[in-house]
């Protein structure tokens, strides 16, 4: 379970996010939805502790230092090192060394075994991403945070994602943003709608049979 309570954040005395409070439960994929510069990766910096920020944040009732290698958190920028190869740095995203194995990463079949032997400054966006998932999967981590991880991904990886975030969520809380709503529509349990710095939780959204477009217009792009 993942807890904030009245959480604000400004930059130069411009609110970003306005007393956000909400509760978010294991074994769920829920996904944030918002404009561009609405503060979607604002708040997962926030998160991470990326940011200060007022209010608290809390993780199954700990703070986040004592849950950290639980964590595992995919930007559209990925940071990685460019003069390492694939799997050197798949080695540093690991918060256990001995989830290492290259057997398994072959099986998962997202990058070639050449792929990962090349320097990171060789890949594509695309393929850093692939990276960055396959670290995700190897960590099976107890909290998922993606930002934007569907830009930039094939079909037949997004078709993978999708399979890897359904057997992900059985034991993660995922929390996930972006705006290929076609890709989240059939996997996110929960929708929130960012808007004005607000967090709204749109509940039982599936029931009326609205697609996350329609709910995008109703809620963001008509200004409610």
């Amino acid at each position: 379970m993942l807890e904030v309570n009245n959480l604000s954040k400004s930059y130069s005395n411009t609110p970003i996010l306005k007393n956000v409070s909400l509760t978010l439960n294991s074994n769920r994929i829920h996904f944030i939805m918002g404009r561009n510069g609405s503060g979607k990766t604002t708040f997962i910096k926030c998160l991470l502790g990326l940011e200060h920020y007022e209010g608290t944040i809390t993780y199954g009732g700990k703070v986040l230092e004592d849950v950290r290698k639980g964590i595992f958190a995919i930007f559209d920028d990925i940071p990685l090192y460019n003069d390492l190869n694939g799997f050197q740095n798949i080695r540093l995203m690991l918060s256990d060394k001995k989830f290492f194995d290259k057997n398994y990463i072959a099986e998962l079949g997202l990058l070639s075994d050449k792929k990962l032997k090349e320097n990171i400054k060789n890949y594509s966006l695309g393929e850093r991403k692939k990276l960055a998932l396959i670290a995700a999967i190897l960590n099976n981590p107890k909290y998922l945070i993606i930002d934007e991880i569907s830009n930039g991904l094939d079909i037949e990886t997004l078709e993978t994602l999708r399979e890897k975030l359904n057997v992900l969520r059985q034991n993660s809380l995922i929390l996930a943003t972006g705006h290929h709503f076609e890709f989240y529509e059939s996997i996110i349990d929960e929708l929130l709608v960012l808007n004005a710095g607000t967090l709204t939780y749109i509940s039982d959204y599936r029931k009326g049979g609205d697609k996350l477009y329609e709910i995008y217009k109703q809620y963001i792009a008509s200004g409610k």
